[in-house]
């Protein structure tokens, strides 16, 4: 019995890796692994959600020097998003928080604006792969499999509120596809998402 619920797990899942995904999969991803970040918007409904004909590509040519790695990763590593193998890694939050670590506290310089990092550490590939101001920022990431992720988080609309939006990542394709939330009271709460990730370490300001 335990062999046969393994195995429908596998073949819920497979579909969903393989496949485009439409809203539907995001649902269940998202449902399942961030549920407190839906809960953290008014009036949130995935039958509101929505893909965009247009496509966004990969930030180019900004790499990171990967010798400096391994001293990166004493500081981000409870905080990074790694892929289930953990040759990759998905990076959202070092460059706004300007994290310095300091007799096993963490002492932060926030910085305006939040860029995306890629690291493949097998390839020894570290990059920027997106760049977000003000109207529009990433809270979390979810992995999918070791060539596709999303990221979830919110854009200003036009009555300059936080609506919720998902991209979705692709690697080999160096782009990504988005996904936005057409109402326009969907917005978020007053007490913001706060990824478990950001829990793992207590940050004291600048």
């Amino acid at each position: 019995m335990k062999r046969l619920i393994i195995s429908y797990f596998i073949l819920l899942f497979s579909p969903i890796q393989a496949q485009n995904l439409q809203v539907k999969d995001l649902q269940i991803l998202i449902t399942k692994g961030l549920p407190k970040w839906t809960n953290s918007f008014e009036n949130f409904k995935w039958d509101d959600f929505i893909k965009v004909d247009s496509i966004a590509d990969f930030d180019k040519g900004l790499k990171e020097n990967f010798k400096s790695l391994k001293k990166f990763q004493t500081v981000y590593d409870p905080i990074i998003s790694y892929s289930e193998s953990r040759n990759k890694f998905i990076d959202i939050y070092s460059y706004q928080l300007n994290l310095e670590k300091k007799n096993g506290k963490y002492y932060s310089n926030i910085d305006v604006g939040q860029v995306i990092y890629l690291c493949d550490i097998n390839n020894k590939v570290w990059e920027r792969i997106a760049y977000n101001e003000y109207s529009k920022s990433f809270d979390d990431v979810i992995w999918i499999n070791e060539n596709k992720f999303l990221l979830v988080g919110y854009e200003k609309n036009e009555s300059n509120k936080n609506a919720p939006i998902i991209y979705i990542g692709n690697i080999k394709e160096k782009s990504f596809k988005i996904v936005v939330n057409s109402n326009v009271n969907c917005f978020q709460k007053e007490q913001f998402y706060q990824s478990e990730k950001l829990k793992n370490i207590q940050i004291q300001h600048k």
